[in-house]
């Protein structure tokens, strides 16, 4: 009886942890990097400074989020991951706090580049979090629900802004944003020194496996993996950046047609990060890294070939499919090729790789449309790029 509560009780906290974690996606990705876009030009209003400083915070967002994903890769060797992806919410929160407080936009540009560094610091840890904290057939569906917090996030945001906006204006949707995040915190302060104090004990009872800290963990697989995140930023990213420009300035679709084309975007991003995992664990993490990166592939295509709406939102669906848990499969293929002790590590340099793959095509991307005056050799080399990812992906080792 008392193995049957326990039992129950460990898959409650799991259950629960999970819904963390996650949240800690929602809270760094949808709060800390997207809500400012949303809250511009009330702030734009009452601090008063012009696109060219958007412009300048964005970028040192960016900025930051390289500088903390090179920062986090190395410092994982020395402390837990789960403290790193803890302490990076505290400080995401603190900042969401502090926005609603600041008369600067100085201040608030500090803010939002910290934003930018800690929604990196945050994600990378969360792949050893997981594959010590899961059993090995849900880390997939775990690490695809929490790729779809960002979605979560974006949709927190439209309420908080729908019902914010005219009561508590731009600060207090950064402060309620900040409570919010700093109550997950808590949560995950006691389950997670929880599961580090599991952990200590099933270590003091096997001394023999106390430290994988000097195991090999450099491959032929971890390095063609390292080449597929770059080329998921330099395919992905644009794919996003430009979708809209693409459509409304250059395909002439109405503001309306594009925004439910987002929307779309939005509402099956929230539920193809678990779908995928599902399959992940259910038929390999290979197979469906290969899928996702067909239907992306697929989408582009569609992008490019066709000028009508219903392609268009097949597109979208078909884009939102992979989008989301290309991001959580990633960690979960990496975390099966690497031992944990390195995977925060290994991890780190994959999120570097997918930030500079976004610098890249997002510049390309822009300079190619300046040059030949259409976006639509963009999609088709992002199609190419895709359909090359999905044909690496089969080089893989296979470590189901």
């Amino acid at each position: 009886m008392n193995t049957l509560v326990q039992g129950n009780a460990r898959a409650l906290d799991s259950g629960v942890l999970a819904v963390v974690l996650t949240g800690f996606v929602a809270s760094t990705y949808g709060f800390g990097v997207y809500l400012f876009a949303n809250l511009v030009v009330d702030m734009r209003r009452d601090l008063g400074f012009d696109y060219t400083t958007v412009g300048l915070i964005t970028g040192g967002a960016q900025i930051g989020f390289l500088l903390f994903s090179s920062v986090t890769s190395v410092i994982s060797r020395y402390v837990a991951g789960w403290k790193i992806s803890l302490a990076s919410t505290v400080m995401t929160s603190l900042a969401l706090v502090g926005l609603s407080i600041s008369n600067t936009i100085w201040l608030s540009g500090a803010l939002l580049i910290l934003l930018g560094g800690c929604s990196a610091s945050v994600y990378i840890p969360l792949a050893e979090i997981v594959t010590k904290g899961f059993s090995a057939g849900l880390r997939s569906r775990v690490m695809g629900l929490i790729s779809s917090g960002t979605s979560y996030g974006v949709f927190i945001n439209g309420l908080l802004v729908s019902f914010l906006t005219m009561h508590g204006g731009w600060r207090g949707i950064w402060l309620t944003a900040g409570l919010i995040s700093l109550t997950l915190c808590v949560v995950a302060w006691y389950l997670l020194r929880n599961l580090a104090t599991s952990e200590e004990g099933d270590a003091a009872g096997e001394p023999g496996q106390t430290s994988d800290r000097h195991a090999p963990w450099l491959s032929r697989s971890l390095y063609l993996t390292w080449g597929i995140a770059f080329l998921n930023g330099m395919a992905l990213l644009p794919f996003q950046t430009y979708l809209a420009p693409y459509l409304r300035d250059e395909l002439g679709v109405s503001v309306q047609d594009t925004g439910f084309i987002w929307t779309t975007l939005g509402a099956v991003g929230m539920a193809s990060g678990f779908l995928l995992g599902w399959l992940a664990d259910k038929a390999g993490v290979r197979t469906s890294l290969a899928l996702c990166f067909l239907s992306a592939g697929v989408a582009a295509t569609l992008v490019f070939t066709f000028n009508n709406l219903p392609s268009f939102y097949l597109a979208a669906f078909l884009f939102a499919l992979a989008f989301y848990p290309i991001f959580g499969l990633v960690p979960s293929y990496i975390g099966q090729i690497v031992p944990v002790s390195r995977l925060t590590q290994a991890f780190g340099i994959a999120n570097v790789l997918i930030g500079l793959g976004g610098v890249c095509g997002n510049f390309l991307g822009g300079w190619s449309r300046d040059l030949s005056g259409s976006f639509s050799h963009v999609y088709w080399v992002v199609a190419l790029l895709l359909f090359g990812q999905c044909a690496m992906v089969l080089l893989l080792g296979k470590r189901e």
